[in-house]
């Protein structure tokens, strides 16, 4: 299901008009959202649409024919599409991401998937699940990766894989992601879940497959904001270390999701009445409660996200802002698992049916706030090793 059709954007958008641009694109959406469940994946309309907006140019560098915003405007455009459905928010956002993701590699592996069209979609998997062998020019690679969101509708891929022994550099060493076009791995139909079933988060098999030297990034370079793209791409974004602007791809839609969930109960909470007794869920101070609690934890994450943001724009971060980063990353997603809760269960069981939105937003959010990256047990523990002793956990990778 590639989307090969050529587009033309805009020429330019402000942050204002992207917005306005994903507000326009987001009922369609909505309306799509039980289509897109069934089938497992995001339906051709939602992708072309965002792409023929320039929507998906946001994170591509301007040399390449993006737009090259900050991270700020595609958060909020990521907190428009996901009100409407969040897996489509969470395709969108790593839509984003991942050219971002491809701006730091050697400049040649840009020119094989922009050479033509910057609106050339790419999907990624962490997960270092392939054997790479070194080979003259290259490497070359087979394996199965799991969990390759919105695969479908992409041209190329990039998958993790150990680098073998010995390291030939200051960052030869560890996972390395390997850039891979479409006729070089298959898709391996296996995603049948509870939550986020329309990101078509598949599994990629590749057998065999040769990856020129020019197409591989190193991980723990990209973690510490230092690869080949930076020289090119000289936007801070690009030279930053990995995670200060990874993980907003992440919880963007988390907490767009949440938004969509709240603006629903809300307005259920407005017209409806108990069933025994008739009396307006709005007579209840319990329920506005409940309201005022979840409506401040929005509020909360945002601001955890805007700090990120400050910190993500400072020249030279320091390993304690990351590591606060990285905690406010993790908060985010443990909140939006209580008022996603919250609001499920107080809207009774008439949120239980499948035709009610509600359901498939706490399915989504629990979905996407397992994420590894994301995960709150880590980051606590990471920030207040630091916070105690000053100390590195050497059990979080994603600082």
């Amino acid at each position: 299901m590639l989307v090969t059709e050529r587009t033309i954007p805009p020429e330019d958008l402000t942050p204002i008009e992207v917005v306005k641009l994903a507000r326009s694109c987001a009922p369609a959406i909505r309306e799509r959202a039980v289509e897109a469940e069934k089938a497992r994946r995001q339906p051709v309309e939602t992708i072309q649409e965002l792409t023929s907006s320039g929507l998906t140019r946001l994170l591509t560098p301007r040399r390449w024919g993006g737009y090259e915003m900050d991270f700020a405007t595609a958060v909020e455009a990521v907190y428009e599409i996901s009100k409407a459905d969040a897996s489509a928010g969470w395709c969108y956002s790593f839509l984003l991401v991942h050219n971002w993701f491809l701006a730091h590699y050697p400049d040649q592996a840009q020119h094989d998937v922009w050479a033509d069209s910057p609106d050339v979609h790419l999907s990624d998997s962490f997960i270092p699940a392939g054997k790479v062998t070194r080979v003259e020019g290259g490497y070359r690679i087979s394996g199965n990766w799991p969990f390759v969101s919105g695969i479908d509708h992409s041209s190329w891929v990039m998958l993790a894989g150990m680098m073998p022994e010995p390291a030939t550099g200051p960052f030869d060493f560890g996972p390395h992601l390997f850039l891979l076009p479409r006729n070089d791995f298959a898709i391996e139909d296996t995603w049948f879940v509870a939550g986020l079933e329309a990101s078509g988060s598949q599994n990629v098999v590749v057998e065999d497959a040769f990856v020129p030297a020019h197409r591989v990034v190193s991980m723990p370079a990209l973690m510490e904001g230092v690869s080949p793209g930076a020289q090119l791409n000289t936007n801070l974004m690009y030279r930053q270390p990995l995670l200060l602007h990874f993980a907003f791809g992440l919880t963007a839609p988390i907490v767009g999701a949440v938004m969509g969930a709240y603006e629903l109960w809300r307005e259920m909470t407005r017209t409806k009445s108990t069933r025994l007794t008739g009396i307006p869920l709005t007579n209840f101070s319990h329920q506005q409660i409940r309201i005022a609690e979840t409506s401040a934890e929005i509020t909360t994450m945002q601001l955890l996200l805007e700090q990120n943001l400050e910190i993500a724009r400072r020249e030279n971060p320091t390993l304690e802002q990351r590591i606060q980063s990285k905690r406010n990353f993790s908060y985010v997603a443990h909140l939006a698992v209580q008022a996603i809760e919250r609001i499920y269960i107080t809207s009774g069981g008439a949120a239980n049916y499948k035709n009610n939105p509600l359901q498939r937003f706490w399915r989504d959010i629990h979905a996407m706030a397992a994420h590894a990256a994301l995960n709150w047990d880590t980051g606590g523990e990471t920030f207040g090793l630091y916070e105690i002793s000053q100390t590195r956990n050497p059990r979080d990778p994603f600082i």
